[in-house]
């Protein structure tokens, strides 16, 4: 099985994933990932003039085509808490993005440091999951679960949090093995359905509320003729 520090591996699920594109600003302790990511050269970085922008930034390039998946990666400390306007933004509009943010090494988790600030608690009420990484050989499980959560169910934002020592760490990975989780979808019932008709049918002046999820679920045309159709 094929060697390679954490981060590496990071990016191959990333581009396993379907992940082109990526917005962010460079920092010391995310700076081993930026490495893995010039190293592959598959993924397109848009450097931004601010954290917060970047996130911003994902959250747009999420919303501008279906199946797109917004990431934003910062370095460790204030970077991670300038980012939580837009992960509160795009959970609010259920607009998934990936913010990925690198921490200081493990040993200084919970201490008084400015750049050791425990973001997985602050970007917990904002964020579908919020995790960070504590070993390395979870680098790999906990990206690809973070892509079946922020497609799954309702859609929204995923923060990882990688400590300094986690990224540049040796793990064992194959990624010719690798496959996205399966993503769940609710879908309504036949008694749901015949149920809306129902309500249609009796009302005398339907109203169509329709959300930015039609959009992001690529059914604008389908939106149209159900309209007509009403």
């Amino acid at each position: 099985m094929a060697t390679m520090k954490a981060v590496m591996a990071a990016v191959l699920v990333m581009e396993k994933e379907g992940i082109s594109h990526a917005f962010g600003v460079p920092g010391a302790a995310i700076n081993p990932l930026y490495a893995a990511l010039r190293e592959r050269q598959s993924i397109t970085h848009i450097l931004a003039r601010h954290v917060e922008g970047a996130s911003h930034m994902a959250e747009g390039y999420t919303r501008a085509q279906a199946g797109n998946i917004g990431v934003c990666i910062g370095t460790s400390g204030p970077a991670g808490t300038d980012m939580i306007t837009g992960l509160y933004s795009a959970s609010a509009d259920s607009i998934p993005i990936l913010c990925i943010t690198g921490q200081a090494p493990r040993s200084r988790l919970y201490k008084e440091d400015f750049q050791a600030v425990d973001i997985e608690s602050i970007a917990r009420p904002v964020t579908k999951w919020s995790v960070t990484v504590r070993e390395p050989a979870q680098v790999p499980q906990t990206f690809q679960q973070a892509f079946h959560l922020m497609r799954s169910g309702r859609p929204g934002p995923v923060l990882i949090d990688l400590p300094f020592d986690v990224q540049m760490a040796e793990i064992e990975f194959d990624i010719d093995t690798y496959e996205p989780l399966p993503v769940y979808k609710p879908s309504a019932s036949r008694k749901q359905i015949e149920k809306a008709l129902d309500l249609l049918q009796a009302a005398n002046k339907p109203l169509i509320v329709a959300g930015g999820g039609s959009i992001n679920a690529d059914a604008s045309d389908l939106l149209v003729e159900f309209a007509e159709l009403v």
